[in-house]
């Protein structure tokens, strides 16, 4: 009878044990949702956010978070593969980004491209050797303390931040040519190294215009005398300013009686402003 109660008893444990042993077989991970990727040309590239057009004409677009991972430049026109998670909706988070073709970059004078390209403009600062800077040039729509919008000629407007790191010339206008120094890709929010004054506004004649923000003004008008702390300015209303030019004004050589100067001054048009800039206007 002990016999066939401990039979019984072992049968019974061994049955409990397979059945836990089965329980736990049956749990299994959630398997790994599988990538698909887009192919096409970068037409959009901000901070959290980026589109791409496919050779069929259909546009992408996609999220950007910290888990994306970016491989090469965010420069428009470069050929990109965005890779992401289950199906495509506009604004899904991108895995991955990554060059697969550069777009041909413009000549060392003209537009954008790379410092180390032979015969590139350079910022007044250059980085140190193992840091590769970008640059971009266009004119300027907008300009506040803190960012611009740069127009670029293929007719993409950038938006361009300023910290406190950031040189910016003097005479940094709307309608001016600005050329933008940054580090990493071209795409909007980049954060300025340096800002360079290319030229002015294209006018005829003389003309007043201010910042965004009503900081800097310029005025343009021919020189009708000129000494080393002042200069007189006929403008084409007919009346003649003194501008006054101290320690930390800005001007080209080759300033003379007769020449069509554009002054950049700080606060309201009035005789005897000091000039921030003076520049000879071809």
């Amino acid at each position: 009878m002990k016999k066939v109660i401990t039979i019984t008893l072992v049968l019974g444990l061994i049955l409990a044990l397979t059945a836990c042993g089965g329980n736990a077989s049956n749990t299994t991970e959630d398997p790994v949702e599988a990538l698909s990727t887009k192919t096409g040309v970068l037409i959009e590239a901000s901070m959290h956010v980026v589109s791409i057009q496919a050779p069929d004409g259909s546009t992408y677009t996609f999220g950007v978070d910290d888990n994306t991972t970016i491989e090469g430049s965010e420069v428009l026109g470069n050929t990109m593969s965005v890779s992401y998670k289950g199906d495509y909706y506009s604004g899904v988070i991108a895995v991955s980004i990554s060059t697969i073709t550069e777009a041909p970059q413009t000549s060392a004078s003209g537009g954008k491209g790379s410092t180390d390209a032979p015969d590139a403009p350079q910022p007044s600062n250059p980085p140190a050797a193992q840091e590769k800077l970008w640059y971009i040039t266009g004119t300027v729509q907008d300009v506040s303390m803190n960012q611009l919008q740069l127009l670029y000629e293929d007719g993409n407007t950038y938006t361009v931040l300023k910290d406190d790191n950031t040189k910016t010339d003097s005479g940094i206008v709307v309608g001016c040519v600005a050329r933008v120094f940054h580090k990493g890709t071209i795409k909007n929010g980049m954060v300025a190294t340096e800002i360079q004054f290319i030229s002015g506004p294209t006018e005829s004649g003389g003309g007043t215009s201010s910042t965004a923000d009503g900081g800097v003004m310029y005025l343009t008008g021919t020189v009708t005398d000129v000494s080393m702390n002042s200069l007189q300015l006929l403008y084409e209303d007919g009346k003649t300013y003194t501008i006054i030019k101290d320690d930390n004004t800005k001007t080209d050589e080759g300033i003379v009686v007769g020449s069509t100067v554009r002054v950049y001054h700080v606060g309201v048009l009035a005789d005897q402003m000091i000039a921030t800039e003076i520049r000879l206007v071809s």
